[in-house]
Formats: structure tokens, sequence, C-alpha cells
């Protein structure tokens, strides 16, 4: 009897070394946090409803945030644009007057861990320049802008002020009016450990303004232990190991 229980106490305590040597391994990885990055889940091409996004158009204004297809731009304003870089859908702008539209959503940086944003952007602007204003409202001319904010979650919507934690892309006046997707990024590591709002927006008062986004994505990746961390867990192992083997030792004498 007491040789069998030395054998369950070695086995228990290799099975604790499994379990530890498994969750050190499976911690370390990469984890998208941005849900439905690529705007593929939607409610149909050319409507405005994408899964873990809200869409939201100032009132009174014209046009929206679409799903986009093919190489037509949504109406009302359809002109001839490129096809979403990745998958069947982008999200992109179109209206048939002046307006501003939102597209955003919430996420939560793991603690410690590093994380990346990045994006492709597609611009049209139709209406001659840009202009960039401290404010999205429509109604507030000339207002012809596009820009991708890392925001406070507490702050409004709309807020181009204090809300704004990290501005991650806008146009800006001597810009290019009409570019192909073009990749962006940005270092969003000082963010761990926070929940942060991701607000992609667009207005429009000077003319045809299709802003296109799609491959969004936050990257965050968990510290890989170094090789002096992975040395002191092996040594703690290795303790383990000794106690399991006294206490079996132990119980063998008794």
């Amino acid at each position: 009897m007491g040789r069998t229980k030395t054998n369950l106490s070695t086995g228990a305590g290799q099975g604790v070394l499994v379990a530890l040597l498994w969750a050190a391994a499976t911690a370390v990885g990469a984890t998208e946090l941005v849900a439905n990055g690529g705007f593929e889940l939607n409610g149909g091409a050319n409507t405005n409803t994408f899964t873990g996004w809200t869409e939201t158009d100032q009132a009174a204004g014209s046009g929206s945030i679409f799903a986009q297809t093919g190489t037509s731009s949504p109406p009302p304003n359809v002109v001839t644009v490129p096809a979403p870089p990745q998958g069947t859908f982008s999200a992109m702008s179109s209206q048939g007057g002046p307006g501003s539209h939102i597209l955003y959503q919430n996420i939560t940086l793991p603690t410690g861990a590093s994380a990346r944003f990045s994006a492709t952007v597609y611009v049209n602007n139709q209406g001659g320049s840009f202009s960039t204003p401290s404010t999205l409202d429509y109604t507030v001319t000339p207002n012809q802008q596009a820009r991708i904010d890392i925001m406070s979650t507490g702050s409004a919507v709309t807020d181009v002020g204090a809300g704004v934690l990290l501005n991650l892309y806008q146009t800006k006046v001597a810009d290019p009016l009409v570019s192909g997707y073009t990749a962006i990024s940005a270092d969003l590591t000082p963010f761990a450990g926070q929940t942060v709002r991701l607000r992609i927006a667009e207005a429009d008062t000077q003319g045809f303004f299709n802003f296109g986004i799609d491959q969004v994505s936050v990257d965050a990746n968990t510290p890989v232990p170094t090789l002096s961390e992975w040395a002191l867990m092996a040594t703690g192992l290795v303790v383990l190991m000794v106690g399991f083997g006294a206490l079996g030792r132990r119980r063998v004498g008794a």
C-alpha cells in the first residue's frame, strides 16, 4: 500500500507539472481584439449595419457608412471604386448631400500585453479639397475630412477634443483627393489594461466623399517569457518535484 501511495503522489506531482507547463505555453500568443474588422458580417450590400460595430449619422444629414462590395460605391453616389482589399466587403461612406457619419466599437486591451492597430483605407474626395476643422459637425462649413481615433469610452462619440486619446489617421488639407487602399498602423501598447473606443468618422460639406476602410485589426500579444523567466519557472518545477518525492518517501516510511 505504501508503494502505491508513492506512485500516486508521484503521478499527482507529474500532473501538476504538466498543467503548469501547459499553462505557461498557452499563455503566450496573439489575440485579435476587433470584432468583424473585415466587415464581412453585415446586413447585406449597401446596408449600414455591421456585427460588432455601431453606426451613427448626424441628424438631418445625407448618407451613411455602408457595406460595400464589388467595384461600385454604395448608393446614393455610385462611382467606380477599388474592390475590397480582403474578403467580399469593406465599409464605405456615401451620400447625396452634406452629412457626418461615425462607425465605432469598444475594445479592451489586456493588461501587460503589447498591441498594434492596423487597417487599410481608401479616399475618393470629389469635393475638390480637404478641410479639417475641430469638429465632425457637417453644419460647420467647410468640413471635408475622415479620421480614425482611439477615444475614452466616457466621451461623446462625436468628440474631437479631450476625448481623443490618440489620433490614428486623419486626412490633411494637402492630401491627394484620390488614393487606392493604403495600409496604416499605430502602437496601442500604452493603452494596455484599458477599455477604449475605436472610432471611424467622415464628414462632408464640399462634395461627394467616399471613405473606405477594411482589414481593421488590433492585435494584442502576451509577452513571451525571457530565458531567465523560463529558468525561474524550471527551478520552481524542480522544487515541486523534489517536494512530491519527499512526500512519497515519508508515506513509504509510514
